[in-house]
């Protein structure tokens, strides 16, 4: 009996760390939070909420790459029925890692490497971000911000094309 219940002391432990993180994070303390978030991962990197933390905070610091390698990895991981927190429904989940990834890539079209660079990526990423918002809409219809940010990226201002 001692062999089944490891896995649940091990998730338990997890999760002490995981809400410590959450703690931490809102009180304006990212870079530990983000360690802690980092150590729950290293002992089991398949759980998406951390990953979902860790693009936040990489969103907020403005590490827009790092941020959509994490957001992309939880959502491959919350579509294959990984999800870990059970009190938030699953469609509400990953309603929230579609809309993450939305603004990860929304943020990056307005980066002055894209603006300043290849029209096509910024038209990329837009197409992109209101794919991913109109996602996050159709998961969770009460998500009325990421429809209105759906609708805001189908007619973008482009940047100028100085060729």
């Amino acid at each position: 009996m001692a062999v089944l219940e490891e896995p649940e002391i091990h998730l338990q432990q997890l999760e002490v760390e995981f809400m410590a993180a959450l703690e931490l994070r809102s009180r304006g303390k990212s870079d530990e939070a983000r360690q802690k978030l980092e150590n729950v991962l290293r002992v089991d990197p398949r759980l998406p909420e951390p990953r979902l933390e860790i693009a936040r905070i990489y969103l907020e610091t403005q590490r827009l790459e790092d941020a959509e390698v994490e957001a992309r990895e939880a959502l491959t991981l919350l579509q294959a029925g990984g999800q870990w927190v059970e009190t938030v429904p699953e469609n509400v989940m990953l309603s929230l890692a579609w809309a993450l990834l939305g603004e990860i890539l929304k943020q990056q079209a307005t980066t002055d490497d894209v603006v300043f660079g290849d029209p096509d990526v910024f038209r990329n990423l837009i197409r992109e971000s209101a794919l991913a918002f109109a996602k996050a809409h159709e998961l969770d219809p009460d998500d009325t911000a990421s429809l209105l940010n759906s609708k805001e990226m189908e007619d973008p201002e482009e940047p100028e094309d100085d060729a």
